[in-house]
C-alpha cells in the first residue's frame, strides 16, 4: 500500500482577487486532494480558500465526534466570509466535498458549483445504511483497504486517515439524505465531473444530480484514468483543470 496523502493545513491564495473558489475536500481526507487545484486557480489570479472540515486533518477520533451539521455550518460560514469578499464566488467539492457543495448551492446564491467524484448514492448501500448504522456502535473504525477487492489494494492511493471513522461515516450518510431533499433548489451552472477509473464514486451520483438539479446550464465532464481523487495529479488533470476554468470564465 503506497503512503496515505494528508495535509493538516488549511490555503487561501490572492486575497484581493474579487473572485472567490470555495474547495471542500472529501469525506476522511484533507486538503491535500485540493491542493493542486488550488495552486492553479491562484495562478490565473483567483482568490481560492481550501479548509480542513471539522474532524479533518486532525485524528480519527476528532472526526468521529464530529456531527454532519458541523461541517455543513463550518462551511456555511466559510463561504459567507468568501462571499462578502468577492464579486463572483464559485464552489469546488470533490466526494463528501461535492455533496456539501451542493448543499451551499442551493442556499446561497452562487456563480457555479463542480463537483467531482461525487458520492451522494454510496457503492455499498446496503452495507453503508443497514450494516454500518449498527457496526458503528461497537467498531469506531475499518481500514480502508478491506473495503476495496483484493487485486486493487495495493494498487491504490489512500488519502488522509489510514482507516474509515465508521461513526463519521454514518453522520456522512444521514447528511447525504439531508442533501437530496434540497437538490431541486439549485439553479447555479453546475458542473459534474466523473472518472470512470473512479472506485469509489459510481456513475448513478451523476444520473442523480443531473436530474434532480433546476440549473439552465449543466455539463457532464467524463475521464478515462483518475482515480477518485480526481482533483490530484493523474492523467486527466489537464483536461479536468482547463474545463474548471473555462467554466469559471463562462460563468463569470
Amino acid at each position: 500500500m503506497k503512503t496515505t496523502r494528508f495535509d493538516s493545513n488549511n490555503y487561501e491564495f490572492n486575497h484581493n482577487s474579487k473572485i472567490g473558489v470555495y474547495l471542500i475536500h472529501g469525506f476522511s481526507s484533507s486538503t491535500y486532494e485540493m491542493k493542486l487545484l488550488a495552486e492553479f486557480l491562484a495562478s490565473k489570479p483567483i482568490h481560492v480558500v481550501a479548509n480542513n472540515l471539522p474532524g479533518h486533518g486532525t485524528t480519527i477520533n476528532d472526526c468521529n465526534g464530529v456531527k454532519y451539521q458541523d461541517w455543513l455550518d463550518f462551511s456555511k460560514k466559510e463561504l459567507s466570509i468568501l462571499a462578502s469578499q468577492s464579486d463572483k464566488i464559485y464552489i469546488i467539492g470533490c466526494s463528501m466535498g461535492g455533496a456539501i457543495a451542493l448543499y451551499l448551492a442551493s442556499i446561497f446564491p452562487v456563480n457555479g458549483v463542480i463537483v467531482g467524484g461525487l458520492v451522494i448514492k454510496f457503492k455499498k448501500p446496503f452495507m453503508t445504511n443497514y450494516i454500518n448504522t449498527i457496526l458503528c456502535r461497537l467498531l469506531k473504525k475499518r481500514e480502508k483497504k478491506l473495503t476495496f477487492p483484493k487485486e486493487l489494494r495495493d494498487s491504490m492511493d489512500f488519502y488522509g486517515y489510514q482507516e474509515y471513522p465508521l461513526k463519521a461515516l454514518n453522520e456522512f450518510r444521514k447528511m447525504n439524505k439531508f442533501v437530496k431533499k434540497n437538490l431541486h433548489k439549485i439553479t447555479a451552472p453546475s458542473l459534474i465531473i466523473h472518472s470512470n477509473n473512479d472506485q469509489v464514486s459510481i456513475r448513478q451520483n451523476v444520473d442523480i444530480i443531473y436530474t434532480r438539479i433546476k440549473s439552465q446550464v449543466k455539463q457532464i465532464l467524463e475521464v478515462k484514468h483518475a482515480s477518485h481523487n480526481l482533483f490530484d495529479t493523474n492523467q486527466d488533470t489537464e483536461l479536468i483543470f482547463h474545463q474548471i476554468l473555462k467554466f469559471i470564465e463562462k460563468n463569470k
